[in-house]
């Protein structure tokens, strides 16, 4: 696939924001424990953080879908992106427990707002190429995932919690500012909207549409789930210190990226369901491997990467078969349908594989709430794509 310059100027803006996005969000569990000791909270209220953020997102993400198809995705995701900057900046200035839920109310509602229109109109930058660039976007995303937990570390060990709120926030305002400047050319798409006699939620008289639904809430439950309590595993069951835990995770990361870019890529070669089934039944394989416990040390850390390379590309392969499967103007409400549901599944995931963990123990929890969630979403998805 060609790129040329012009497309490459229309993408990159939004690309670095999603990359922004990212650094931000995977950096939610290093200042946790900071503000737990801050304000005295206790697990639940520590864990509130979370679930806030990312059932504000699940709500708002439906509506961003609506926006994109109403009002076009540079419009949509300008008002999401600015909205989320806003609320990185007050979390940074945020005085008390209160505030600062209310910060994160207030940055998951740009994030939410943000998310489906950059990959509404990323999918149809080149519909050709689908896969391919959508698989680039998460890789923007796994490469601020990579960047963010470290980067936010070191600024909270050198200043306070509030330091990373701040410091991205500033960077996202500008970048908002440059989104609204940009001169991205796009149809009329409210002009569009109003002709269509379609419903925006259509495309559920489609049976794929709703086993796409379920696949990625699946597939989403195992990687909130890996995401959530694998550096604790890598600790306490594979003997890891907390920086090797630490570092395992960023080569989860970074490897992901590029997992995700590569399988994009061969979905355009080979056919989405091909891809699919190429990426999830090796990492369901990995996965039972790498929670069995007789995997320890550098093991883990190899796996870590072996599973990143699989684990990433589940979100743009869903997506991308949803956009293949509906009209361009409900590009915008399926992409945010589809990413809601999957944020949904992200907010109970922590629970549910916490409480199966003081139940059965940490191998047998996470195979049963991360390898096998994976089989399931393969076997689910592989019916839609084609």
């Amino acid at each position: 696939m060609h790129i040329d310059r012009k497309i490459l100027l229309i993408i990159i803006f939004p690309l670095i924001g999603y990359a922004i996005w990212a650094m931000f969000r995977l950096s939610v569990g290093v200042f946790i424990p900071e503000v737990m000791m801050e304000y005295n909270l206790v697990e639940a209220e520590g864990g509130a953080i979370v679930s806030l953020l990312l059932g504000t997102m699940a709500v708002f993400m439906i509506l961003g879908g609506f926006l994109s198809d109403k009002v076009g995705t540079k419009t949509a995701m300008s008002m999401g992106f600015t909205i989320l900057s806003c609320g990185l900046i007050f979390g940074g200035y945020s005085y008390n427990y209160s505030t600062l839920l209310l910060a994160l109310l207030i940055t998951g509602t740009g994030a939410g707002i943000f998310t489906p229109p950059l990959y509404a109109f990323v999918g149809n930058v080149i519909p050709a190429s689908r896969g391919t660039i959508i698989g680039i976007t998460n890789g923007f995303y796994g490469l601020g995932g990579f960047i963010g937990p470290w980067l936010s570390a070191i600024l909270i060990l050198a200043f306070s919690w509030r330091s990373p709120f701040r410091l991205i926030g500033a960077i996202s305002l500008v970048l908002s500012l440059i989104l609204w400047l940009s001169r991205q050319k796009e149809p009329d798409q409210k002009k569009k909207f109003k002709k269509s006699t379609i419903s925006p939620f259509h495309f559920f008289k489609d049976s794929r549409i709703i086993l796409l639904c379920i696949g990625i809430a699946i597939a989403n439950l195992a990687f909130s789930s890996f995401a959530t309590w694998a550096p604790s595993y890598m600790v306490k069951i594979g003997g890891l210190d907390l920086a090797n835990a630490g570092f395992s995770f960023g080569l989860f990361s970074i490897i992901g990226a590029l997992g995700a870019i590569f399988f994009g890529v061969l979905s355009d070669k080979i056919g989405r369901r091909k891809s699919i089934l190429a990426s999830g039944l090796p990492g369901f394989i990995l996965s039972l491997l790498y929670f069995s416990g007789y995997i320890k040390e550098i093991g883990l850390i190899i796996l870590s990467g072996m599973i990143g390379f699989t684990a990433f590309a589940y979100w743009n392969l869903i997506i991308s078969v949803a956009q293949d499967g509906v009209s361009n103007e409900l590009i915008g409400s399926v992409t945010g349908t589809i990413q809601g549901v999957a944020y949904i599944s992200s907010a109970v995931a922590p629970t549910i594989s916490g409480l199966m963990i003081s139940k059965y123990g940490f191998s047998i929890a996470l195979i049963l709430s991360v390898a096998l969630p994976q089989f399931i979403y393969v076997a689910i998805v592989s019916k839609a794509a084609t």
